[in-house]
């Protein structure tokens, strides 16, 4: 079982079984374990040719070993299931990714006629509440996090979108999950391919108005760089400038609710041609 390209193995994985997806043949491994912050202070974080340290939205810090492939999670107290679903795969998969020669980047990804499109955005510009929404619509959600991408196929990620309250209320909170200490609402997605062809990027704004425009081919190398993990270690750029090319669509979003079926309408229609 594995997700975001990744088998995972070790008991801290088996918390998190449930989530995840069928990993094919060719996913390498990599085992996750808990262990006790190794200082306090934890070390500082870096990324290094073989090894990693990185602090943990959910406390303590991981140390990431490439040649052993090993995610360690030091915590005062092991993870749960909850939060090594997420955030923990999520944080330590992006670091291997790029170990791995794949492209991740912070985004949502949804299933539209066949093909998934990344679906990018700045904090709180509704990129979870969008691809929920479509998931209640029967589309098919492959993560809600993170987009990896290895060559031309996008990857499922764990099978949860984390929603705030008052995304939640409106999705209806009857059966989601409260995590991340109550500041999330957890709805479980159904099973899913763990493998799709990528077909492009759907770059999420505010506005008062609903519209869908193509985005201007000299803006997108910028947006993808914008939100592309580890961007502090250098971007690949060769790798980037293949997904330039790719359709890429500016989607304004109105704050109104009421106006989002009719959004997820025409996203729909424009993906379609």
């Amino acid at each position: 079982m594995g997700a975001y390209g990744l088998t995972f193995t070790g008991a801290v994985a088996a918390l998190a079984r449930h989530v995840l997806v069928p990993a094919p043949k060719g996913w390498p491994e990599v085992e996750l374990c808990w262990a006790p912050p190794l200082s306090d202070p934890p070390p500082a974080s870096f990324f290094g040719v073989d090894e990693a340290v990185l602090a943990l939205v959910s406390g303590g810090h991981a140390v990431l070993d490439r040649p052993r492939r090993i995610a360690r999670f030091c915590k005062a107290d092991p993870p749960d299931g909850h939060q090594v679903a997420h955030p923990c795969l999520s944080t330590a998969s992006s670091y291997f990714a790029r170990w791995d020669a794949r492209l991740s980047f912070h985004a949502s990804v949804v299933v539209l006629h066949g093909a998934a499109w990344g679906v990018l955005g700045s904090k709180e510009a509704g990129k979870s509440t969008t691809v929920a929404w479509l998931a209640q619509a029967g589309y098919d959600v492959l993560s809600d996090d993170l987009l990896v991408l290895d060559g031309p196929m996008a990857l499922a990620g764990p099978r949860i979108i984390d929603l705030r309250l008052p995304s939640a209320e409106r999705i209806g909170r009857e059966g989601l999950v409260v995590v991340r200490k109550g500041e999330r609402h957890r709805l479980l997605l159904p099973g899913v391919a763990a493998e799709v062809p990528f077909g492009g990027f759907l770059v999420l704004t505010a506005g008062h108005e609903v519209s869908v425009e193509r985005t201007p081919l000299a803006d997108r190398l910028e947006i993808l760089r914008h939100h592309l993990t580890l961007r502090q270690v250098g971007a690949p750029a060769v790798a980037l400038l293949e997904l330039v090319s790719l359709p890429m669509w500016r989607v304004q979003r109105s704050s109104d609710w009421e106006h989002l079926p009719m959004l997820l309408e025409r996203l729909v229609a424009t993906v379609s041609t």
